[in-house]
């Protein structure tokens, strides 16, 4: 049984380079991605960054929902998660409000500005991801969607 776990990891290590590995780890493919979605903001006049438009769409999906929820979702950690809704709050997307049963607990909802933003954001958003799968097939969308699902996986089991 060890012999045949080893053969199939060696042959899963000889699959994958060693450069694809650390863009792999190292998050080359989404930095580059997320640089291509804040030029698109900036070029739609949106002066949103890429980690306030992951909160906000948090929002826009379930509103009035706690900061633990959103910094979950987002995979941010608990200081990252107040600086961003500290800017999204200054910027008026956002107001946090004290939850009526749990006075310690702050919940977060979108403001008029807040709401009005995603149907300015959305289309932008949805135009660089059409870009980005250009020339990819539906069935190749679907290996890349199954293979980072199972990657998540892995992560919430260390």
């Amino acid at each position: 049984m060890f012999v045949v776990v080893y053969a199939t990891i060696v042959m899963i290590t000889n699959l994958i380079s060693l450069e694809d590995k650390y863009n792999l780890l190292g998050g080359r493919l989404f930095m580059h991605a997320s640089r291509v979605l804040t030029q698109k903001f900036k070029q739609n006049g949106i002066s949103l960054t890429k980690e306030q438009w992951t909160v906000l769409m948090q929002l826009w999906m379930k509103d009035g929902i706690s900061q633990q929820i959103i910094a979950d979702a987002t995979g941010k950690d608990k200081p990252s998660m107040t600086r961003l809704l500290d800017h999204l709050e200054r910027d008026g997307y956002i107001e946090r409000r004290a939850d009526a049963k749990d006075r310690r607990l702050n919940l977060i909802f979108l403001t008029k500005k807040g709401s009005e933003i995603e149907k300015k954001v959305m289309p932008v958003a949805e135009e660089v991801l059409t870009e980005l799968t250009n020339g990819l097939t539906v069935q190749e969308i679907e290996t890349v969607k199954t293979a980072f699902n199972k990657i998540y996986r892995n992560i919430s089991l260390l």
